[in-house]
């Protein structure tokens, strides 16, 4: 009987012991974050169980929050309105006929602006933040302009170009009246009032003498001439004389013996009844430019082709006054 006791006993305590030892493995299988905490809440002086996950966590999303926080306000300074300044890269530099400029764009902003310019001679040849302005003794001035944009706004910038390559040579015209004019006729006849030619009331053949002082063109640049005879006095029928002709012809100074005074160069031909009578050609304007650097006077003979005689005894031809002969001239200076 006691041996039963002593065994019941010994078989309480096993159990006893097997449950303790696995309570405190239980409690030692608690990883640290997973501890609870107990305090009291200062508030309500109430006990409060918290755990160091919990604190982590709330810690985690903190730092997350301010992360966002901060990357919103990278973003925000990261737009910025454009702005632009132009200055010359090169130039004044003459080529050919032009002066050309190129302008350089000093851009900043966020997103990158485009730029956007007025003009541009050279077609994006150097970039998009290079613009070439070509210039001309004709259009010797350009206010260039430049536009930079982005999300956050537009701005321009301009830049005054002006001829920069030497003297600018412009384009003048002059005109000219006969300073001498005259008709002579075989037999000494003179007459320095006129410009006549045709067939004379005894049946002799007019013809006429002109010239022009062009010095006053010494050492210009002579681009364009013309030589233009108008609104003359028609007398008679002179058709049976055929064409009319004028020519270059030395004849100062005029007197009667120039009747016969012979051409150096022409004729230009018009038809008998053409008006005005009219040329332009690129040995008038050589022959300007000539005359005017020796000063001496560009001289011209006026006739019909034909130099027989009517036999009806009646005047026959044209008759201009100095007013009737304009000599144009173009040139650069």
């Amino acid at each position: 009987m006691n041996k039963n006791k002593l065994y019941l006993t010994i078989a309480l305590l096993t159990v006893v012991i097997f449950f303790s030892i696995s309570a405190i493995c239980g409690q030692c299988s608690i990883t640290p974050s997973e501890e609870t905490k107990i305090g009291i809440d200062e508030e309500t002086g109430e006990e409060k169980v918290t755990s160091e996950e919990t604190e982590e966590t709330e810690e985690t999303e903190e730092t997350e929050e301010e992360t966002t926080e901060e990357e919103e306000e990278t973003t925000a300074e990261e737009k910025i309105a454009p702005t632009v300044s132009l200055s010359i890269s090169e130039g004044p530099t003459k080529e050919g006929d032009i002066c050309y400029y190129r302008v350089k764009a000093t851009v900043t902003g966020k997103p990158a602006p485009s730029i956007t310019w007025s003009k541009d001679d050279s077609s994006g040849a150097w970039g998009k933040t290079i613009a070439q302005i070509n210039l001309t003794e004709s259009s010797p001035n350009y206010t260039l302009t430049a536009t930079a944009k982005n999300s956050e706004g537009e701005v321009t910038a301009s830049i005054n170009l002006s001829w920069g390559c030497g003297p600018i040579t412009t384009e003048h015209t002059a005109q000219f009246h006969p300073n001498v004019i005259g008709t002579v006729g075989p037999g000494g006849f003179l007459d320095m009032t006129i410009v006549a030619f045709g067939d004379s009331l005894i049946n002799t053949d007019w013809r006429g003498r002109f010239a022009f002082d062009v010095s006053s063109l010494a050492g210009k640049d002579i681009v364009a001439a013309e030589l233009k005879l108008s609104h003359p006095d028609i007398i008679g029928d002179s058709a049976f004389k055929g064409d009319i002709v004028i020519f270059y012809n030395d004849f100062l100074p005029l007197d009667a013996g120039d009747y016969f005074s012979a051409a150096y160069a022409g004729p230009e031909t018009f038809d008998n009844d053409e008006d005005p009578l009219k040329f332009s050609t690129g040995f008038l304007e050589d022959k300007i430019a000539e005359r005017a650097s020796a000063h001496v006077q560009l001289q011209f003979g006026i006739g019909y082709e034909n130099t027989g005689s009517d036999i009806d005894g009646d005047a026959e031809g044209r008759i201009y006054t100095s007013d009737d002969i304009t000599l144009t001239v173009t040139y650069l200076e």
